[in-house]
C-alpha cells in the first residue's frame, strides 16, 4: 500500500456517503467495505480519541472548525454510527488472518462477511441489541465460542457452508432466534438450542450433513420449515423428536437412506403429529 493510499481512502469514502449516504442510512443500500479501508478508517479514528472509543454514540474532540480533514472524519463517523447494514469484503491478496475492528458501528442490524472472533472486535465486550441479522455462510468456520453471547436480538443466523462438526452449547444463548441455517457442514449431532427460542424459531436448516438422529428437535414445537435432506436418517423411527411439531409445514428428507424405502411418506407420516400427518396423507408438506 503506497503511503498516500490511505488519504485517498478516506476521501473516496467521504465522497462516496457525501453523494449516496442517504440510500445506506434508510437500509435500501448496504454499505460494503474492503477489510483494509475498514482498517484505515477505524485507526484515522482512534488516533483522534487521546482516551479511546467508548460506548454510546462519540464526537472528536473539539478542533478548529476550519479544518478540513476533522471535518471530513467527523462526517464519516457520523454516517458510520448510523449505518444499519454492513458488509465487509475480504481482499484475497490481504493475509487470511487480519484484524477487523468496528468500534464505529453503533447502529447495525445486519452484519455480512465477518472475518473472524466477530471482526476482531477488541472493544467493550457489549451486547449488540440491534444487530438481528448474521451471515457467516461460506467460510471456513471450524467451531463456534462465547461470543454469540454479545447477539441478544439475533433473529437469523446463516453458517451454511463451513466445517462445523459440533456446535456446542454456544447456540442456547440465542433466545430470539427465528431462522437457523446450519446446512452443508459436518454435524454428527442437531445443534443444542435455547427452550426459550422454541416459542419464536420458525425454520431450520440441517441439509447436507452427518445427523443419524433428530434428538434434540422435539422441543422446537413452533417449527414451520425443518430441512433435514441429505443426511443419514435410515430408520423412519428417528423422526419421533418430530412428532410435537403441529405448525410443521414442510419436511424435507430427500436424500436419506430411508428416502429410498418404496413407502417412506407412509412411515414418516406416523411419527409426525397427526396434523401434520393429514397434510401428508393429502400429498402436502414432505420432499
Amino acid at each position: 500500500m503506497k503511503p498516500e493510499a490511505p488519504e485517498s481512502m478516506v476521501q473516496g469514502l467521504a465522497w462516496l456517503l457525501r453523494h449516496h449516504g442517504d440510500t445506506v442510512l434508510d437500509g435500501s443500500h448496504v454499505l460494503s467495505l474492503l477489510t483494509p479501508c475498514l482498517q484505515v478508517v477505524t485507526r484515522l479514528f482512534e488516533q483522534l480519541f487521546p482516551r479511546g472509543p467508548g460506548p454510546g454514540f462519540q464526537a472528536l474532540p473539539a478542533h478548529p472548525a476550519d479544518n478540513v480533514a476533522i471535518l471530513r472524519t467527523q462526517f464519516l463517523l457520523d454516517v458510520l454510527q448510523k449505518t444499519p447494514a454492513l458488509k465487509l469484503i475480504h481482499p484475497p491478496e490481504c493475509p487470511r488472518q487480519f484484524e477487523v475492528n468496528i468500534f464505529p458501528f453503533k447502529s447495525l442490524r445486519s452484519l455480512e462477511e465477518v472475518i473472524s472472533l466477530c471482526g476482531g472486535d477488541l472493544s467493550s465486550a457489549l451486547p449488540w441489541l440491534e444487530l438481528h441479522t448474521l451471515d457467516f455462510s461460506y467460510n471456513t468456520i471450524h467451531s463456534l465460542d462465547q461470543s454469540l453471547e454479545l447477539l441478544n436480538s439475533l433473529r437469523i443466523l446463516d453458517l451454511s457452508h463451513n466445517l462445523i462438526k459440533d456446535c456446542g452449547s454456544y447456540l442456547k444463548v440465542l433466545s430470539e432466534l427465528q431462522y437457523l441455517n446450519l446446512g452443508y457442514n459436518l454435524l454428527t449431532s442437531v445443534p443444542e438450542l435455547s427452550v426459550q427460542s422454541s416459542a419464536q424459531l420458525h425454520t431450520v436448516v440441517l441439509r447436507h450433513n452427518q445427523l443419524s438422529s433428530t434428538s434434540g428437535l422435539e422441543h422446537l414445537y413452533n417449527l414451520q420449515h425443518l430441512d433435514l435432506s441429505y443426511n443419514l436418517l435410515v430408520e423412519h423411527a428417528q423422526l419421533t423428536a418430530l412428532a410435537q411439531m403441529q405448525k410443521l409445514r414442510k419436511l424435507f428428507l430427500e436424500g436419506n437412506p430411508l428416502y429410498f424405502h418404496k413407502d417412506y411418506r407412509m412411515f414418516a407420516a406416523q411419527h409426525l403429529s397427526p396434523k401434520v400427518s393429514d397434510k401428508v396423507s393429502s400429498g402436502l408438506g414432505l420432499i
